[in-house]
């Protein structure tokens, strides 16, 4: 996918050429241009405790045809960059999300990103768009639910609740701030199925599918 077929030098990231018959990535070492095809993408993020491991599973039900991947099946250690930048593992996210979108299925992933960081990706060019969900809910809700996961989790310390409910906070700030960016999905009082229904018809809207 980032190899020239003509010079078989690494292309990533692309350069991208738009001409009259569409997309196109151009080789910066020979010039070579072949067609590229983008996709839309629904990225559903929350925090720990905001509920997408719940939800995955019901919106697999709810969505099928569709492949709902959930971001925790890469490891995030194996991606760990300086202190807090996870940006290798964000791109790979959104590479796993491409090669899934190259077989003709349309693609949700759940994990926990912001949409500044995936945007500063390089793997971002393989969207047209990229319609962002974010899971929320009270912090007092949020910490309880993690309080209550099995200590093998480590959800417990202190450090991680308030880690998690300031990434709630900063999907509300980012809302408040570009409402056309971010949608916005309490959990706090909803049933799981109920969840899973809404935001099931909002990727079809996203995604443009039946």
């Amino acid at each position: 996918m980032a190899i020239c077929t003509a010079c078989g030098v690494w292309t990533e990231p692309p350069v991208l050429v738009r001409d009259s018959a569409g997309m196109g990535m151009a080789c910066p070492h020979c010039g070579h241009t072949e067609p590229f095809a983008q996709y839309p993408l629904c990225w559903i993020g929350g925090a720990s405790g905001s509920g997408k491991s719940t939800l995955v599973p019901l919106l697999r039900l709810c969505l099928p045809g569709y492949v709902v991947f959930e971001g925790e099946a890469i490891d995030f250690w194996r991606f760990d960059g300086p202190p807090g930048d996870y940006g290798s593992l964000y791109n790979q996210w959104l590479k796993v999300g491409y090669e899934i979108a190259l077989n003709g299925c349309p693609v949700v992933i759940a994990a926990t990103a912001l949409p500044a960081q995936l945007e500063a990706c390089t793997m971002r060019c393989r969207f047209t768009t990229i319609a962002y969900l974010g899971l929320v809910c009270r912090p007092d809700t949020q910490t309880a639910r993690l309080l209550h996961r099995p200590p093998w989790r480590n959800a417990a310390a202190p450090k991680f609740i308030a880690a998690a409910c300031t990434f709630s906070r900063q999907l509300e700030t980012a809302a408040r701030a570009d409402p056309t960016a971010i949608m916005l999905h309490d959990t706090t009082d909803t049933r799981p199925e109920a969840s899973a229904q809404e935001i099931a018809a909002w990727v079809r809207v996203q995604l443009l599918q039946p």
